[in-house]
């Protein structure tokens, strides 16, 4: 695809066709670019669409979005994508993509950066696989124009942003040395140069502007440059960039005024940015530099580089936060000055604050900080969700008050008891202003944030609280603050005063482990009553806090029990349907992951509401798929993640015993959404609702309906396995149909010769090709041997090419899987139809194979427990069961590598059992990307999962298959011997 003005004109008219509204031009559009990514010179034809000025702003901006996901997803190879960039095309985009970051619009050079970041990451080490970067870059530093140098910085900072996550390895080290080598010189130069210019320009404010830009660029290449080590040339010239950060601090009220915040203004000024740019920069000297040990076996090689200047940083950043207050505008630049002090507290120069210090950031810092603001109320208002996100979810220390919680936190480090005495000081005066005056609500709403800031030690987002502050009484606190207030809850006043009965529920989610179990029938109720606010954050803190209740443990075993919850069952699902039926909790996933582990807790007992459940879930799902039908975007794809979860955990407790009956109910209730879901080609639902109908099937007895096999061949069509989202779901489903109905399908000619399509089409991508042998696995256990010569010569044929071609560095997991497949063959069916298969294609192709590539590779392939025993089952049945194996060369690597697995199993405890049922469910759900979403609910039984149930131990089965070729192999005896004196098998 050359870059002509044509096809640029083709390619600009195909991507403003994805931005219109008719769904059917957009998916025109989208297959075009689809088959179009994949040509040669589409990269460089994007890239240059990019750049070009006369192509209409927003399609330069669909371009630049579309080239940054073309190369984070395809400059590499990857075993999740079937092709990667050429190398022409690779050389050309390295050679234009600087050029078009320095020259685009500011608006798309984020997405340029970041696809410039991809590429250097990929080339590594850039001194010998990009060579010529640098130099360019350092070329355009020297601009005159600003525009230019800030681009270039911004194109730097992109690049070495890395090292801030990267492992340190010398071949990294070399690389910062380069960069250093060819930047530092010049970068401190900038430094200098803006930094003398700033007096000389204080009251110019767009000449300021472009200064505090420029070093604040500086200042994140610093932090970047710094990571790893403090490289020499940093130490060197460490005086000069201190005072120069001590001066940017510092900076004259005069200048300060004209950037002051603006009452519309939502973004930090260029001045704010880069003081915020410099606050990260100390932070990161405080961590990791204030002195340096080079031998650590001795104290006496202590060299202090950050040292001399702390005292200078913290009265800096003490007078900066004086003097920003709480304007919420400048909320970031308080986030990382705070930051910085909290670094100090935590470390092991803490000893630098007295008293007097402690008082004064109690007071100043911490109490204002923790106020409420009227963004908040705003929030709470207008946008719950985000405030829930920051307060409920943890998605908070980026703002004032959780980083304030985390100062707090840094100061008990070393101060626990002064700093508790200091704080429980203000949280009785902040509690006793409520008493006195219950309209001073946001009083008792900072003393209750306060609180828990200072009573938490250690917590994780799944178990809570693990560890506490000894100062603080949790207990009292509960009683006197948290459930006198609670136990005034009714029905009429339910709604009163949301934040601060927000705050009281937030209390029972953090502190719910160190809740005793006979409060919880107490709050249950009150909390059933909360559930009917029309508030949308009270009924959901409420919904959280039963969650969150239910997955608390006493070692082993739940705090709540089945019979525990059996009571408030039918109330609180009630309830929290209600919750649902509230326009703003239409989706509202904290509410449906309530209702989902209510059913799990309930097991059993949820057979009283299944019927009900059930339905309610299909009807929203009903209402769900009409919103798509119309191309109404998913508000909340992790509420509709629960809605299957749930239905998973109604069929795993209803249906799990064996109950046919209930089995058909389900399936009464299940198989008419999923069929419209199919029909209407819901593709967001389709793997959720196969994941639901693999379960059913999974759970029936024999025969199987005839709707089941009616859909099976719009199952298996092409189309439906495109989507990545449906592939795992799939390919479990066609498994239930073939273990539960192997000799029906079998004699269904068309449908089967479909399967062994399917499994061919699957075979040829490496993105897929894991799912051909998971299918080809279980019809080595369900059809009929007898049937197998009409098919399995092919295909294994069709592996084995496969894997030929495949280049070595890419074809672990199908070695894998070719590994398992043989394997299993020879465990279920013994090995001599395997091995004449094999000799019909190649004479010695097996002991071939064996000797190059199964025997010295299997132990670094094979690391699944179920895996390693079908191998070790299999490879025994090949080597002790077959007389012609035993004449193999390779017969005692063979079976050491059998024997050194079983040695792997017993210190690694190979797991059986299913997952844990308490599991946390807190990742991200995205309709986004094409990641398949497991049900945990609807996971089988590991233990089930087993094709060789009926062998037992793998270890005594090879101890007896070996015992047997001794005897019938007298060769093989001194060998066996040995194997077993070694790995100790007996």
């Amino acid at each position: 695809m050359e870059p002509t003005p044509e096809n640029l004109q083709h390619l600009a008219t195909f991507l403003s066709q994805t931005l219109v509204p008719d769904p059917a031009t957009r998916k025109q559009a989208e297959v075009q670019l689809a088959h179009a990514k994949v040509q040669q010179g589409y990269p460089v034809l994007l890239l240059r669409l990019v750049v070009a000025n006369d192509v209409q702003p927003e399609i330069r901006l669909q371009g630049a979005i579309q080239f940054k996901n073309l190369v984070n997803s395809h400059w590499v190879s990857s075993e999740t994508h079937d092709y990667h960039l050429g190398d022409a095309d690779k050389a050309t985009v390295k050679a234009e993509i600087v050029a078009a970051m320095l020259t685009v619009p500011e608006k798309l050079q984020p997405f340029l950066s970041e696809a410039l970041s991809t590429i250097s990451n990929a080339d590594f080490p850039l001194d010998t696989k990009w060579p010529e970067l640098l130099p360019q870059l350092m070329q355009s530093l020297d601009s005159q124009d600003p525009a230019v140098v800030i681009a270039t910085l911004k194109t730097t900072h992109a690049i070495a942003r890395k090292y801030r996550t990267s492992s340190h390895t010398d071949e990294l080290w070399a690389e910062i040395a380069m960069m250093l080598q060819q930047t530092h010189e010049r970068l401190l130069r900038t430094h200098s140069n803006c930094i003398a210019m700033v007096p000389q320009q204080a009251g110019n404010k767009q000449v300021l502007d472009v200064l505090f830009q420029t070093l604040e660029l500086v200042a994140r290449l610093f932090y970047d440059l710094n990571f790893q080590d403090i490289p020499e040339v940093f130490e060197d010239n460490l005086d000069t960039w201190m005072a120069g950060f001590h001066q940017l601090l510092t900076l004259p009220d005069a200048i300060k005024a004209q950037f002051a915040p603006q009452e519309d203004e939502e973004k930090l000024s260029s001045m704010h940015q880069m003081q915020r740019a410099i606050c990260e920069a100390i932070h990161l000297y405080a961590d990791k530099y204030i002195v340096i040990v080079e031998d650590r076996s001795s104290r006496s090689d202590e060299r202090p580089v950050f040292q001399k200047h702390l005292p200078t940083f913290v009265e800096d950043v003490w007078a900066l936060l004086t003097h920003l207050g709480v304007v919420p505008q400048l909320d970031k630049l308080a986030i990382s000055a705070i930051g910085f002090l909290s670094a100090i507290f935590k470390g092991t120069h803490y000893q630098f604050f007295q008293p007097a210090h402690l008082h004064s950031i109690v007071n100043n810092v911490v109490v204002p900080g923790l106020l409420i603001r009227e963004s908040d109320e705003e929030d709470f208002e207008d946008n719950p969700l985000e405030y829930m996100q920051r307060d409920l979810e943890g998605v908070g220390t980026d703002t004032r008050r959780g980083v304030t919680c985390s100062l707090v936190n840094a100061m008990c480090v070393h101060f626990e008891a002064a700093v508790s005495q200091l704080c429980m000081t203000e949280i009785e005066s902040l509690l006793a202003q409520y008493q006195a005056d219950n309209s001073k609500w946001k009083a008792k709403d900072s003393a209750i944030y306060l609180f828990i800031a200072l009573a938490v030690k250690a917590e994780t987002k799944g178990q809570g609280v693990v560890t506490t502050n000894p100062n603080m009484n949790i207990g009292t606190f509960f009683q006197t603050h948290v459930l006198a207030d609670l136990q005034n809850v009714t029905a009429a006043n339910v709604s009163k005063n949301p934040i601060l009965m927000a705050d009281l529920l937030k209390f029972l989610i953090t502190f719910r482990n160190q809740l005793p179990k006979e409060a919880l029938g107490v709050l249950f109720p009150i909390l059933n009553v909360l559930l009917s606010s029309a508030d949308v954050i009270v009924h959901t803190y409420a919904a959280c806090c039963v969650e969150r209740l239910l997955t608390v443990r006493d070692g082993a075993v739940p705090r709540v029990s089945r019979a525990d919850i059996q009571p408030m069952l039918q109330p609180f699902l009630t309830n929290l349907f209600q919750c649902l039926s509230h326009e703003a909790s239409k989706e509202n996933p904290h509410v449906m992951k309530c209702i989902m582990r209510i059913v799990g807790v309930a097991q059993a007992d949820v057979a009283a509401v299944a019927e009900m459940l059930v339905q309610k879930l299909t009807g929203i799902l009903s209402e769900l798929c009409k919103s798509f039908a119309q191309n109404i975007a998913p508000k909340n794809p992790a509420f509709h993640h629960f809605i299957f979860e749930t239905l998973a955990a109604v069929i795993k407790h209803v249906c799990g015993g064996g109950d046919q009956a209930a089995v058909v109910a389900m399936e009464g209730m299940m198989m008419p959404p999923f069929q419209t879901v199919l029909e209407q080609e819901i593709t967001e639902f389709q793997p959720y609702f196969v994941q639901i109908i693999a379960q059913l099937l999974e759970g029936r007895g024999a025969p199987l309906p005839e709707v089941y096999l009616q859909i099976l061949p719009s199952l298996l069509q092409q189309p439906l396995w495109a989507t990545k989202a449906n592939q795992p779901a799939l390919t479990r489903l066609v498994k239930a149909y073939i273990t539960q109905a192997g000799e029906t399908i079998v004699s269904n000619q068309p449908l089967f010769h479909q399967i062994l399509g399917l499994i061919q089409f699957l075979m040829m991508s490496k993105m897929t090709d894991h799912h051909a042998f998971a299918i080809l696995n279980t019809i080595l256990c369900h059809v009929p041997p007898a049937k197998f010569p009409e098919f399995l010569p092919v295909l294994t044929s069709t592996a084995l090419d496969r894997f030929q071609k495949l280049p070595p560095a890419s074809n672990g997991k199908f070695l894998r899987c070719l590994i398992v497949f043989f394997s299993l063959y020879m465990a279920k069916h013994g090995p001599d139809m395997l091995l004449d298969q094999m000799e019909a294609v190649q004479a010695g192709l097996l002991e071939q194979f064996m000797t190059h590539v199964w025997a010295p590779k299997m132990l670094d392939v094979v690391h699944d427990g179920t895996d390693k025993k079908i191998c070790q089952v299999g490879m025994s049945r090949l080597l002790c069961e077959c007389p012609r194996a035993w004449q193999f060369g390779c017969w005692q690597i063979a079976m050491d590598a059998v024997c050194k697995m079983l040695q792997n199993n017993k210190s690694s405890g190979i797991n059986m059992n299913g997952a844990e049922d308490d599991l946390d469910f807190d990742f991200v759900v995205s309709y986004n990307n094409s990641n398949f979403m497991a049900l945990h609910n609807a996971a089988p039984d590991k233990a089930s999962t087993d094709p060789l149930r009926d062998v037992g131990e793998a270890s005594a089965f090879v101890v007896q298959k070996l015992q047997q070729a001794s005897q019938a192999a007298p060769h093989l005896a001194p060998t066996i011997q040995a194997l077993a004196q070694t790995y100790q098998l007996s």
